[in-house]
C-alpha cells in the first residue's frame, strides 16, 4: 500500500505522486483515496467554469479559488490548466463547427420555447452571411410594446468581423428591451433588407411606426424597401457630432448655432423651420454650403417640426442602442466564437428582464404617492401608470400648477393660449383646443401625439375648468403598470378584434393565440396550483372545441419559424484585420488625427 499524505492539503500531493506512480495503486485504499482527489478537483473545476459561464474571467475565478482554499498550491490545479480547461468547454461547444453548432443551439431552444425563431442567409458556398433571432418573450414584447424601434450597427464582434444589429425598443417601465439580434457580415442594402423583411415576418406582419437609425445610405433605401408603412428617423446625436467638422461658423457664430438647435427640435410647425432655417443660413452666408443642402433635403427624417404627427415617445437620438453596445463589448473578445456571442447576448437578456420584473413587482405591491394627495388627476394617474411613467406625468402637472398660466380664452371656451408665467416675452405660446362635448383636446406642442402623455398645456387648461378627471382615452395602454395583462385580455374581450382579423385571419389568429398561451404560461410557470389550473382548463376547452368541429379533427401544418437548407452550413471567412479592437465603430471626426510631421531641411 502506497502511503498519502492526509493533511487539509493533501490532496494536491496526492495528484502529483499520482502522475508519477499511477501503476503502483493497486490497493482498494489507494484508489478510494484517489478518487477522493480526483472529486475534489472536479468539484473545484465545475466552480471555476460556473465562475466563467457568469460572465467572471478565467485569471478572476482562478484567483477566487486559490484565495478560498489557502494559496494557489491547494487549488488542485494551476492556473494554466484553468485556461486549458475552459479552452476545451469552448472548442466542445463548436465541435460540429461554429456555424453549425449556432444553428444547433437555436434549435435545442425551439424545443424548449415554441415561440423562439431564427433565420439564416448563406452565400452559393453555403457560407453563413447574416443571421437574426429572436424568443418568445421578446416576440410578446413586439406586440407590447413594438411602436418604436432603436436600429444601430455600430459594434462589430468576434473574430469574423460581423456587425451586431439589435433591435432595441422601450417596455412601459421606460426601460430598454430587445426585440431581437442579428448579426450581418456585410452593411449592404441586401443584406439590411433581408433582415428587416425577416424581422416583420417572424414579428406577425407587424410595422413599427418608427424607426431610428445613424445616417447609413445602405440602411435608409433597405427601409423605404422592407419598411414602407414606418416612419425612418435619424439620430440627432449624429447630426451633432457631424456639424462642427462639416459648418465651421458653427463653432464661433452663437446666433448661427442656436438657429441650428432651434430647426433640430425647437420648431412646433413646418412654417417656424422654415423660417428659422432661412435665417440660419442668411446670418452664416451659408447659401452654396452642399452639407447643409444635402441635409435639408432631408429634414423630414431629423427635425421634430415634420414629425408632430408620428409617436415616437420623445426619442431623439440611438443612445439606448449605444447601451447595448457597451454590453456587447463586455462580452465579446476577438477570438470569442458565433455561440459565444449568442450564449453572452442571452445572459444579458436575462438580466434585463430581472430588471423589468422587479419593476413589475413594484408596481403590484406598493401604491404610487402622489406629491399633491387631494389631486385626483394625480390619483388617476397613479392607479394606472407605471411608476416611472407616472413621475414623467408629475412633473408635467406640477409645471402647469406652477408655472403656466392662461393668457386668452376664446367666447365659446374650445381654445386657450398657455404660456410660461414669468416668461411671457421669451417663449412661444402654445395654443390649446379643446371641445367639452366629445372630451378631445389638442395642443400645439403635440406630445400627447409623440409620447403618449398629456402635456402641462393640456394639464393647465383641465385645471381651469376644474375637472377632477382627465378623459380615459388619453390613458395609453402601453404606459400602464399593466400593459401585458390588459393587453391580450383587451385583445380577446374587445368587440374591435374583429378589425384585426381583415385580413390574413387565420396566420394572425394563431399567432395571437399562441402568444396569449405562451404569456400565460410563462406566468404561471412554477406555481403548482396555477399549473394544474391552466392543464384542466386547457383539456376542458379541448373537449368543447372538439364538439364544436363535430367530432372531426383538422390537420394543419405548422408554419416553420426558419428557412429549411440549414444543415452543414460552412463557418464565416475570418476577416478580422489585426490591430482592429472589437470596439464601436467611430466616425472621422470621432478619431484621433496623427500630426502632421515636421521636416528640418538643412540647406
Amino acid at each position: 500500500m502506497v502511503r498519502f499524505v492526509t493533511d487539509e492539503d493533501g490532496y494536491w500531493h496526492v495528484k502529483r505522486f499520482i502522475e508519477s506512480h499511477n501503476h503502483e495503486l493497486a490497493s482498494p485504499a489507494d484508489r478510494h483515496l484517489l478518487r477522493s482527489c480526483r472529486n475534489v478537483i472536479e468539484e473545484k473545476a465545475s466552480v471555476l467554469k460556473s465562475m466563467t459561464n457568469a460572465g467572471i474571467r478565467t485569471v478572476d475565478a482562478y484567483a477566487y479559488l486559490a484565495e478560498e482554499v489557502g494559496g494557489c498550491e491547494n487549488v488542485g490545479f494551476s492556473k494554466r490548466d484553468a485556461y486549458n480547461l475552459i479552452q476545451k468547454e469552448k472548442r466542445a461547444r463548436i465541435e460540429i463547427g461554429d456555424t453549425n453548432s449556432l444553428i444547433q443551439l437555436f434549435k435545442d431552444r425551439q424545443v424548449e420555447d415554441h415561440m423562439f425563431a431564427w433565420d439564416v442567409q448563406y452565400d452559393d458556398q453555403d457560407r453563413l452571411l447574416n443571421f437574426f433571432w429572436v424568443d418568445g418573450r421578446s416576440r410578446i414584447d413586439y406586440e407590447c410594446f413594438g411602436d418604436v424601434l432603436i436600429f444601430d450597427t455600430s459594434y462589430r464582434l468576434n473574430k469574423y468581423n460581423f456587425v451586431c444589429a439589435p433591435f432595441v425598443g422601450v417596455n412601459n417601465h421606460w426601460q430598454n428591451i430587445l426585440f431581437g439580434v442579428a448579426f450581418l457580415s456585410e452593411e449592404t442594402i441586401e443584406s439590411f433588407t433581408w433582415l428587416f423583411k425577416v424581422f416583420v415576418r417572424i414579428m406577425g406582419n407587424k410595422y413599427p411606426t418608427t424607426i431610428f437609425t445613424d445616417q447609413d445610405q445602405a440602411m435608409a433605401r433597405a427601409i423605404e424597401a422592407a419598411l414602407p408603412h414606418t416612419r425612418h428617423r435619424l439620430c440627432q446625436w449624429h447630426i451633432f457630432k457631424k456639424v462642427p467638422s462639416k459648418v465651421s461658423i458653427y463653432n464661433s457664430n452663437n446666433k448661427v448655432r442656436g438657429l441650428f438647435h432651434k430647426c433640430m427640435r425647437w420648431c412646433d410647425s413646418e412654417e417656424v423651420f422654415e423660417e428659422a432655417w432661412n435665417e440660419m443660413i442668411k446670418e452664416g452666408n451659408l447659401h452654396n454650403h452642399e452639407w447643409l443642402q444635402d441635409l435639408y433635403k432631408i429634414r423630414r427624417k431629423w427635425s421634430t417640426a415634420f414629425n408632430k404627427d408620428s409617436f415616437c415617445m420623445g426619442i431623439l437620438s440611438t443612445q439606448r442602442s449605444e447601451c447595448t453596445n457597451n454590453v456587447c463589448h463586455g462580452i465579446s473578445k476577438p477570438t470569442s466564437s458565433l455561440t459565444d456571442c449568442f450564449l453572452g447576448l442571452e445572459k444579458v437578456l436575462m438580466n434585463w428582464r430581472r430588471n423589468e420584473q422587479d419593476e413589475d413587482y413594484k408596481c403590484s405591491q406598493s401604491e404610487i404617492v402622489p406629491v399633491i394627495k387631494n389631486s385626483s388627476i394625480l390619483k388617476q394617474a397613479a392607479r394606472y401608470y407605471s411608476r416611472r411613467i407616472y413621475s414623467i406625468f408629475e412633473e408635467e402637472f406640477i409645471k402647469a400648477v406652477g408655472e403656466m398660466s392662461i393668457d386668452f380664452v376664446s367666447t365659446d371656451s374650445s381654445k386657450y393660449i398657455v404660456n410660461y408665467i414669468e416668461k411671457k416675452n421669451q417663449n412661444h405660446p402654445w395654443v390649446v383646443h379643446f371641445d367639452a362635448t366629445e372630451g378631445n383636446i389638442q395642443c400645439s406642442c403635440k406630445k400627447y401625439e409623440t409620447m403618449g402623455l398629456l402635456c402641462s398645456h393640456c394639464l393647465r387648461v383641465f385645471k381651469q375648468l376644474d375637472m377632477a378627471k382627465f378623459p380615459e382615452k388619453y390613458l395609453l395602454l402601453r404606459w400602464s403598470a399593466r400593459a401585458r395583462q390588459v393587453f391580450y385580455s383587451g385583445y380577446f374581450l374587445n368587440s374591435q378584434r374583429s378589425n384585426n382579423f381583415q385580413s390574413g385571419r387565420g396566420f394572425i389568429f394563431r399567432n395571437q393565440v399562441s402568444r396569449f398561451a405562451y404569456q400565460m404560461s410563462t406566468e404561471a410557470q412554477g406555481n403548482e396550483e396555477a399549473e394544474e389550473f391552466i392543464l384542466s382548463s386547457l383539456q376542458d376547452m379541448y373537449k368543447k372545441l372538439y364538439l364544436i368541429l363535430g367530432g372531426k379533427k383538422r390537420n394543419q401544418k405548422d408554419v416553420a419559424s426558419s428557412q429549411g437548407g440549414t444543415a452543414n452550413l460552412k463557418d464565416p471567412l475570418k476577416r478580422r484585420p489585426k490591430g482592429i479592437s472589437n470596439a464601436r465603430l467611430k466616425s472621422h471626426w470621432e478619431k484621433k488625427k496623427r500630426p502632421k510631421s515636421k521636416f528640418l531641411i538643412i540647406c
